[in-house]
């Protein structure tokens, strides 16, 4: 008779595993409401026979039946584990300004899995990695082009998060006139300066981040009606905006 077993990972098997106690965590939680909990559970055992296969990246599991020789023992012990544990152990997860590697198309998987193995799964994650002097190259075991890979992740991270501009303001002041220009994704990119060029001329920069870009200015190169601000904050994007400013 044909096995209807299906090979399993241990990935996958771990992720239904943990959701299913996740279920009987809130069942509890719900009944002692009405019944104080007299027990709890410390530890699950598990043990299983399988036959095992590996394809160089990846293992693979095939629970033996009822009898069938030859399978390999494997056991798992189940531990709690609290929130501010996880917490303290896990890094935060990929936020909406990061992007993963798993998105960038541009990145062959063998990179993708080598840079897994040490840890970097975003751009996050190869900043942190630079900023610490580490040789990626050395690290994974694998002749990795930072400066080609960085591009490529910052290309795609702001692909996801284009810049976006909500208000503008003039700030005209005989000690010092400034443009203040708010929105969202302005600038995303630390390791770059932006450049600013406000009516043809390149403008002072004097502070910029995410959601705020502050532009000294010099009043006689305003124009009376329109005004054009150019915006480079990355290698990957520039933005310019017509700007109307009548003089009181």
């Amino acid at each position: 008779m044909a096995s209807t077993n299906k090979s399993w990972k241990l990935e996958s098997f771990l992720d239904s595993l943990i959701v299913e106690l996740d279920k009987a965590r809130e069942t509890l939680a719900v009944k002692a409401i009405n019944k104080p909990l007299t027990y709890a559970v410390k530890d699950v055992n598990l043990e299983m026979q399988l036959f095992p296969s590996f394809d160089g990246n990846h293992v693979e599991f095939i629970t033996a039946r009822p009898g069938q020789q030859g399978a390999s023992k494997i056991g798992i012990q189940l531990g709690s584990i609290t929130d501010q544990q996880i917490r303290k152990t896990t890094k935060e997860p990929v936020t909406s300004d990061d992007v993963s590697i798993d998105l960038v198309d541009e990145i062959d998987e063998d990179t993708k899995q080598s840079l897994r193995k040490i840890g970097v799964t975003s751009v996050e994650d190869l900043n942190e990695v630079k900023k610490k002097n580490v040789d990626i190259e050395k690290a994974s075991n694998r002749k990795v082009n930072y400066a080609k890979l960085a591009k490529l992740l910052s290309k795609a991270r702001r692909g996801n998060s284009p810049p976006n501009v909500k208000n503008v303001h003039f700030n005209i002041s005989k000690s010092g006139s400034t443009l203040q220009v708010e929105g969202n994704n302005l600038v995303l990119d630390n390791n770059y300066t932006p450049v600013v060029v406000f009516n043809g001329k390149l403008a002072d920069l004097r502070g910029y981040g995410k959601e705020n870009l502050e532009i000294g200015i010099d009043e006689r190169d305003m124009n009376k009606d329109e005004n054009e601000l150019v915006v480079v904050s990355d290698p990957y994007t520039i933005y310019k905006m017509n700007l109307n400013h009548r003089k009181q």
